[in-house]
């Protein structure tokens, strides 16, 4: 066995700080592993007992006579040092340990955490936690946990494997599986993550054959682009990953000095990159219930496009309105569906899509009639996915549904769900026959549509992703010094040329202005440059429209004036005049550097406007024009290019273009640009290109 699992299929496990209180941290391990099924050793340490548990109780790790591979360590801050060197000692290359007092608790505890470490890693022990609920391994009834983890209801051992930054949390997250159906593998609650952390669960979930779903609760990683990876190779394997990210409510990047920073938060960034990498982020426990039954069934819609039939117009109606709201399609059946439907459905509400059956649709008469009709729907090559809505339908009529589905999903590749509002016991045997055929059932209209989206959405996801290139790790993604610089606009320009990026026609001008150099094109626009002033509109500091030399020259002063009021102290030494665009959109193209993610590329309708519209889409860089045309898609205005109000339609593609090479741009020149500002970047109409009439950078020093 090699990486983890020793650590996950331990020989032998000791529990150091061993109690028979089945009520203490050391107490609950060795119950759990004694009464539910661990078929491995089991080593109670602790020098104040003889015996715990009818096994005998050894005064330190170095009595231990059998096979171990993993010590759970339930003592106080102050002992779990001189415990991991007894790991080492004894050959015992991993540990769970409980205890708090670490880094949460001071400078003083961050001391003993960063040495705890430093010992760990001198006798090759690897470790979860500190601060943490433990490990569970379901499938061998490995306990290395406390806490509601060792105590029943025992949860069912399956194929769903989960790794949480909350124990509690995650528990609630663990029991939503099982109460859905789902079996579970692997249970971590990580802790600190002083050694071990979420990522690296995450890998050996992915390479453990017999986990088929990951879930995780984060509040954070160190290397966002990692968490990337391990997406991109969960869709390849195809095993959903799925994650709840904790702590949204955090606001923007502070201190920052562009548009782009300042309507960047850092969980914007995080929706981007899961979204990007193929990973599913859930945003509700009762939604993990329903994906881990429809991704547990292990098949995928080829597509958004789903018929709905059943005997209540309601709940079909309330179906179609939250497909509306999710990007499901519900398309019309074929002439020929509809034709050969309707001598099957006499009396039939409605023939369309959703197919409304008259009442007793399922009685014993016309349930042939029923299941012939589904065999019609799912081979129309209009239909991807099946919703039945069963609604309140129970007894023998249920069972009949429920018989007649699953033999057409044996039938079919196409998945199909079923909505019903009624409890098992008033069903009779259909939940069973439905469970048994693969065919999710939820509670209602609403989350089965939700749910469908999902599944559609991940299976285009995993065509995708499993496509790109490895997202290779930064290191150290984010630029930590504060020593910054911040470039004006001609030195910014100066950058984006060097990449390709179309750029004004500009000229500078040296103050105090004396003469108008040759050369300008009007109507044009002057603006003063200054590396101590991001914002010229805001300060006054620029003039549009300026349709011959005399109104330009009579520009310069008056804006250099208005600066140098609204700015006391700012030095002005040039102006820049450029030429004016005309009948284009203005949009906002910008990148950061982010501590976690590295280089995010930001896309956004607006210019000036930006702030206030705040439509805007992310990716983690780089990325080809695909990539970038996916961004120019997402936007909520993306409508404007398609030309209104008697416009002409933009030019799309010259502006996918231009945003994948800010995403190469980004990506050579990490490890100095902090931020990259193109605002506005103009969109002219399709063929005439995009042209950059502003933009900012900040810089490290090098």
């Amino acid at each position: 066995m090699g990486g983890f699992d020793r650590l996950f299929h331990p020989r032998g496990v000791a529990i150091v700080g061993a109690s028979p209180d089945v009520t203490r941290g050391g107490g609950q391990p060795v119950h759990a592993l004694l009464a539910h099924g661990y078929t491995g050793r089991v080593y109670p340490v602790n020098p104040k007992y003889d015996a715990i548990g009818g096994v005998r109780c050894y005064r330190t790790l170095r009595e231990i006579d059998g096979p171990c591979d993993l010590a759970v360590i339930a003592l106080s801050a102050a002992a779990v040092i001189d415990a991991v060197r007894d790991c080492a000692e004894r050959g015992i290359h991993f540990a769970v340990i409980y205890g708090g007092g670490f880094r949460e608790a001071g400078a003083e505890g961050r001391a003993c955490e960063a040495k705890l470490l430093e010992t760990a890693r001198a006798g090759g022990v690897r470790f979860i936690g500190p601060n943490c609920l433990g490990l569970v391994n379901m499938t061998d009834r490995v306990y290395a946990a406390f806490g509601s983890m060792t105590r029943p209801p025992l949860l069912p051992a399956g194929h769903v494997s989960m790794v949480y930054q909350s124990g509690g949390f995650g528990q609630t997250l663990a029991l939503r599986c099982a109460a859905a159906g789902a079996g579970l593998r692997y249970l971590v609650a990580s802790g600190n993550e002083t050694d071990i952390t979420a990522l690296e669960l995450i890998a050996h979930y992915l390479d453990d054959p017999e986990t088929h779903i990951v879930v995780s609760y984060i509040e954070g990683v160190n290397d966002g682009r990692a968490l990337m990876e391990l997406g991109r190779k969960a869709a390849a394997l195809g095993k959903p990953l799925l994650l709840w990210k904790g702590g949204r409510g955090e606001q923007g990047l502070k201190a920052a000095a562009s548009h782009t920073a300042s309507m960047t938060g850092r969980y914007d960034i995080y929706r981007a990159a899961l979204r990007q990498a193929g990973i599913i982020e859930l945003r509700d426990i009762d939604e993990l219930g329903d994906l881990v039954q429809i991704f547990g069934v292990g098949r995928l819609p080829r597509g958004p496009r789903v018929a709905v039939m059943g005997g209540s117009g309601g709940s079909a109606i309330v179906f179609a309105d939250a497909a509306d709201e999710v990007g499901l399609k519900l398309p019309p059946l074929a002439a020929g569906t509809i034709e050969r439907i309707r001598p099957l459905a006499p009396g039939v509400v409605s023939a369309s899509n959703p197919f409304d059956f008259a009442a007793g649709f399922l009685n014993d008469a016309n349930a042939r009639n029923f299941a012939a009709a589904v065999d019609l729907v799912l081979a129309d090559e209009n239909i991807e996915q099946l919703a039945v809505m069963l609604a309140t339908v129970q007894g023998k009529q249920a069972l009949n549904g429920a018989r007649a589905l699953a033999a057409a999903a044996a039938r079919t590749e196409k998945p199909i769900y079923v909505f019903s509002s009624m409890q098992a016991d008033t069903t009779g045997r259909a939940f069973d026959v439905l469970a048994h055929a693969g065919i999710p059932v939820l509670p209602s209209p609403t989350r089965v549509a939700r749910a469908a989206a999902v599944a559609a959405a991940y299976a285009r996801a995993q065509e995708r992703v499993a496509q790109l290139p490895a997202f290779e790790s930064t290191g150290r993604p984010g630029i930590q010094t504060e020593r910054r610089t911040l470039w004006d606009e001609a030195e910014a320009k100066t950058l984006l040329r060097s990449y390709g990026i179309p750029v004004t026609q500009d000229t500078m001008v040296e103050l105090p202005l004396r003469a108008l150099p040759r050369g300008i094109t009007y109507p044009c626009v002057v603006k003063v440059l200054s590396r101590d002033l991001p914002h010229k509109t805001d300060a006054g500091g620029v003039a549009l429209g300026l349709p011959d030399a005399g109104a330009l020259e009579e520009a310069i002063p008056r804006i250099v004036a208005a600066v140098s009021s609204r700015v006391p102290g700012v030095k002005l030494s040039r102006v820049l005049v450029s030429e004016m665009v005309s009948d284009a959109t203005e949009v906002i193209v910008g990148a950061i550097n982010d501590e976690v993610f590295g280089p995010v590329v930001l896309l956004g309708l607006g210019g000036t406007l930006a702030e206030v519209m705040r439509d805007v889409t992310y990716r983690v860089a780089p990325f080809g024009v695909e990539t970038a045309r996916s961004m120019i898609a997402e936007l909520r205005g993306s409508a404007l290019f398609d030309g209104v109000r008697g416009q002409a339609p933009r030019d799309v593609e010259a502006l996918a273009e231009v945003v994948s090479r800010v995403s190469a741009l980004a990506w050579e020149r990490r490890g100095r640009l902090v931020e990259l500002d193109i605002n506005p970047l103009f969109v002219r109409a399709r063929g005439a290109g995009v042209v950059v009439a502003d933009a900012l950078a900040t810089v490290t020093e090098s």
